[in-house]
C-alpha cells in the first residue's frame, strides 16, 4: 500500500493564517501603542516644558484653584498664598503621574517659596511639570488649562 499525505483543507489553511496575523497583530499592537503613547505625552509635555515664576507677594490671603493638563496627565491643584507665601498646596486630582513625586515637588515650592526650585532634580519629569503648570495656572488664572 502506498501513503498518501493528507493535504490540509483550503479552509483550515486559511483559518490557520488568519488566527496567526491576528496573534501577532495583538502582540504587536502591546508592545507598540504604550510606547507610542508615551512619545506622544512626552512630546507634549516638553513642548509645555516652560514653567514661569510667580510674584505672590501682593496677595494677603487668597485660595486658587486650577489644573492642568497634558495628553492622558492632568492635576488639580488649591493654592493658598498667605501674606505673600505659598502656605499650602493641595493635589486635589491627577492622572497619570505620579503623586509621591508631585507630593515632593509640592514640598519643594512651599520650601523655597518659589516654582522653580533649584533643588536637585525638580523640574525634570513630567509629573513636576504637569504640577508647577498647575499651580501656575491656579494663581495667573484660577481656571484650569487644557493642551
Amino acid at each position: 500500500m502506498k501513503k498518501t499525505k493528507e493535504k490540509k483543507s483550503p479552509d483550515k489553511k486559511k483559518f490557520r493564517n488568519i488566527v496567526m496575523i491576528l496573534l501577532i497583530s495583538v502582540f504587536a499592537s502591546a508592545l507598540i501603542i504604550p510606547k507610542m503613547i508615551y512619545r506622544i505625552n512626552e512630546g507634549l509635555v516638553e513642548q509645555d516644558a516652560i514653567v514661569e515664576d510667580l510674584d505672590v507677594s501682593g496677595f494677603s490671603e487668597k485660595t486658587f484653584t486650577g489644573s492642568y493638563s497634558s495628553g492622558h496627565m492632568y492635576a488639580n491643584v488649591e493654592v493658598t498664598v498667605v501674606n505673600g507665601q505659598y502656605t499650602d498646596i493641595i493635589l486635589t486630582g491627577y492622572s497619570g503621574i505620579n503623586p509621591a513625586r508631585a507630593q515632593r515637588v509640592i514640598d519643594s515650592i512651599i520650601r523655597n517659596q518659589t516654582l522653580l526650585p533649584d533643588e536637585g532634580d525638580i523640574g525634570e519629569q513630567f509629573t513636576d511639570i504637569i504640577v508647577q503648570k498647575a499651580i501656575y495656572y491656579a494663581i495667573r488664572y484660577s481656571y484650569s488649562v487644557d493642551s
